[in-house]
């Protein structure tokens, strides 16, 4: 039994937890209790650094009878914590000087409908291209389309989306107002290693699964955002890094709070923000630069991805299912070559103290998805577990 099973859980009248069985009935071999790790793909664990501060810090903050969340979000207490989440997110990731930073209500999936209403003004005939790499591909596209012509550029559905597709500039609409792709596929496990070059058309990415877990080169984009529930904080809230030169074409029926040109005059006050998303977001960006900055965290974040690939690759017992050259690093997605097995898998590694590895539910199979807060003994102990269940199973 793991380690974090609560002590009055599943216990028969004789006051004893009942002993796990496997397929065949018998009670499996004890693979060792472990600690709780959360592989969720989102809300996700916090770095556990990041998550003491924000329970010693967040009391803290009430000297003078109130905590940070709640103050106004002009007071000048809250605007400090926003200019300093701000000034870290610039230094961290070298955002140019000419793109700003916001932050939006509603999450990733609401910027799907504020990209286009923002940008698709540009295009005399309201298109713009899509690369089409999973779900949340597909979601940005039909929401794109409720404004104009989403036009598919490249896509890997044929193949079950277990790659990145290539695409090519002539494939891009000459009067495209933006190019949209997803960074990193959560669902299927595949990740750009390269992003498209010489397109005519600014590029714009969600980058919710895999924003700061590795350096990205935001001046060849024209807007980057993600939902904060995986590498950035609490859910609810996107951050937008958005260039200059693409605000104020708004379409007319854009709501106000959906205008990044008013999130970029109010400097995202226009409207209450998460207040504490950004608190967390701002000890977030701490301990990334404290850890040596994206560099280091890419690197940890890698050798992480690589322990598991590893052990995937070292039997036939399991299935990496995204293409060799195509694997994420942070959702690392796999099946049991015997699938009756899945049911067993997950509920022993939740015994163990090994969380949310069940594939998201329109591909099944096993997803664990290792973001910036998972910490390198979490992954060598789902590793091990890899290693102990196809020993026994095998």
């Amino acid at each position: 039994m793991g380690r974090r099973q609560a002590a009055g859980d599943r216990r028969g009248a004789s006051g004893m937890p009942p002993e796990p069985r496997g397929a065949s009935g018998a009670p499996p071999e004890p693979l060792g209790a472990r600690d709780a790790y959360n592989f969720s793909a989102g809300p996700a664990t916090l770095p556990r650094p990041v998550a003491r501060r924000v329970r010693e810090e967040f009391a803290a903050h009430a000297g003078d009878g109130a905590s940070i969340v709640e103050i106004s979000h002009k007071h000048p207490r809250f605007t400090g914590v926003l200019d300093t989440a701000v000034a870290l997110y610039r230094e961290v990731t070298g955002l140019p000087a000419d793109h700003h930073v916001l932050f939006v209500h509603g999450g990733a999936r609401m910027q799907c409908a504020a990209v286009p209403l923002n940008l698709i003004g540009r295009s005399p005939t309201r298109t713009a291209g899509y690369v089409v790499t999973g779900l949340f591909a597909q979601q940005a596209q039909r929401e794109g389309a409720r404004y104009g012509t989403a036009v598919t550029v490249a896509g890997s559905e044929g193949s079950g989306f277990d790659r990145i597709p290539e695409v090519s500039v002539r494939d891009c609409p000459p009067d495209a107002a933006f190019l949209h792709l997803t960074s990193n596929n959560t669902v299927y496990g595949t990740r750009w290693n390269d992003f498209p070059r010489d397109c005519p058309a600014p590029l714009v990415a969600d980058a919710t699964s895999d924003i700061l877990s590795r350096r990205l080169d935001h001046g060849r984009f024209g807007i980057v955002y993600a939902g904060f529930q995986k590498n950035l904080g609490p859910a609810g809230t996107a951050l937008v890094t958005v260039r200059d030169d693409l605000l104020g074409h708004a379409l007319p029926e854009t709501p106000r709070l959906l205008d990044y040109a008013v999130h970029a005059a109010s400097k995202s006050l226009d409207n209450t923000p998460n207040t504490f998303a950004v608190f967390v977001l701002s000890l977030t960006l701490e301990w990334i630069r404290d850890q040596g900055g994206l560099a280091a965290v890419e690197r940890t974040n890698l050798a992480k991805a690589r322990l598991l690939y590893e052990e995937l690759d070292r039997t036939a017992f399991y299935r990496p299912t995204a293409h060799p050259d195509h694997r994420s690093v942070t959702n690392i997605v796999f099946r049991l070559a015997d699938e009756s097995l899945t049911g067993e898998f997950l509920e022993r590694a939740g015994e163990e103290g090994l969380l949310g590895l069940a594939g998201h539910r329109l591909v099944g199979g096993v997803r664990a998805s290792v973001y910036n807060g998972m910490p390198l003994e979490g992954v060598r102990a789902l590793a091990d577990f890899l290693r102990e269940f196809a020993r026994i199973r095998g």
